[in-house]
């Protein structure tokens, strides 16, 4: 542990230590996730003032621009305001997303450099233990409670949507692990990445989430499309496509639970079968961007326009459950129109070409899971979503790396 930290500053350790720790209580408690951010501001402030340096002079510039694409966002937000009526409500929305603007603040303010590619890939190392632990934690407490696996909320409390999220990213980091590092690791190290790839794998199925389901299942075509066409380990590749179709037939007989709710999706789907709540959303959502184009009707007025067209359409469970746009698109468009959209692309889009040149594998999984996830569920409208993304983006765009660094 010592030779781990050998060469950091007091502060660039207290400052490890606080991203660390936000990492390991997130999968368990976004509340106190959220109460880091108060450490995160005052390590970062008195770590500038000790180093005598305002700024980061270690970013690349398509990190650089990444993190100032995601304060962008958040402040057109706060420019919605001049147009929006609901006063409380875009208070209580732009606290609840003002990670987005707090984690890009606090890498741009500090020098960043001690955070080399090790010292990342151990911060999600510390949420893959997090999740690892938690689930066991929850399969242990259901068995003896149960005596059988309960899916859903059941098996796991937070919302089944974001602990997918979660699962998402830390599997494309697996893989990234394995497909990096493999001739350096040892057997009983090989065998313990696939049991641990194994376990999240079962996680997402046992939660019981359509989005992280089809999520799982479109990343496991990438990764075998990337092992047998990109990467030219055909055999490997082949051998990936042979596990993903007896794990798909285990799925389905042992837990058809999980199968049944993605194919009856698909079927309804096919069938045009328009009873899923998600088709009076979305369709309630485009409405909504019909009329308010081109700026959207504010952060504060979005929950209000969507409820008043629940109500024109008689739809009372859609009004009780006060359902938002379910798609964070969709509702940056609701709420701020095309610029929203566009902004909203673009911090996805950005990222993801710098770290697909460097074939940053982490970061491209870390925006695949947001943006995927964000296809089913407006992941940006609860801390546990925003607190994600602002803090993975602020450790893997922060550091100096090397292009062609991971080649």
């Amino acid at each position: 542990m010592t030779l781990f930290f050998k060469g950091m500053k007091p502060f660039e350790i207290s400052l490890f230590i606080v991203l660390g720790l936000t990492a390991v209580v997130l999968p368990f408690s976004w509340v106190l996730s959220t109460w880091m951010l108060g450490l995160l501001v005052v390590n970062s402030c008195v770590l500038a003032v000790v180093s005598r340096r305002f700024g980061n002079p270690s970013l690349q510039k398509w990190a650089r621009w990444s993190l100032w694409l995601l304060v962008a966002f958040y402040l057109l937000q706060v420019v919605s305001l001049i147009y929006t009526a609901n006063m409380k409500e875009a208070g209580t929305m732009l606290m609840h997303r003002l990670p987005l603007l707090i984690f890009p603040l606090c890498c741009l303010m500090c020098d960043t450099a001690f955070l080399t590619r090790d010292r990342q890939r151990m911060l999600v190392w510390l949420l893959t233990g997090s999740l690892v632990v938690k689930f066991f934690i929850r399969l242990v407490y259901i068995l003896c409670t149960s005596h059988k696996i309960v899916f859903s909320s059941t098996f796991d409390p937070v919302h089944h949507s974001y602990m997918a999220m979660y699962l998402l990213f830390v599997l494309g980091f697996l893989y990234s692990e394995w497909f990096y590092y493999r001739n350096e690791m040892k057997k009983w190290m090989l065998w313990s990445l696939g049991i641990i790839a194994a376990v999240i794998m079962a996680y997402i199925v046992l939660v019981l989430s359509r989005a992280g389901i089809a999520g799982l299942v479109l990343m496991v075509g990438m990764v075998i499309i990337h092992l047998i066409f990109k990467a030219k380990e055909v055999r490997l590749g082949l051998i990936a496509l042979a596990l993903a179709l007896t794990a798909g037939i285990g799925v389905f007989f042992l837990l058809p639970e999980s199968s049944r709710r993605l194919t009856k999706t698909f079927e309804e789907m096919s069938e045009g079968d328009t009873s899923d709540a998600r088709y009076l959303i979305f369709g309630s959502s485009m409405k909504a961007i019909g009329q308010s184009l081109p700026f959207g009707v504010g952060i504060g007025d979005r929950s209000d326009v969507l409820a008043q067209i629940y109500e024109e359409t008689g739809e009372e469970y859609a009004i009780k459950a006060q359902y938002n746009s379910h798609n964070i698109y969709l509702d940056a468009m609701v709420t701020m129109g095309i610029p929203g959209i566009l902004l909203l692309l673009a911090v996805f889009v950005v990222p993801a070409v710098g770290a697909y040149k460097r074939r940053d594998f982490i970061t491209l999984s870390l925006i695949y899971s947001i943006a995927f996830s964000g296809l089913f569920e407006a992941v940006l409208n609860r801390q546990m979503g925003v607190v994600f993304m602002g803090l993975f983006w602020f450790i893997l765009m922060a550091g100096e790396k090397k292009s062609g660094e991971l080649e």
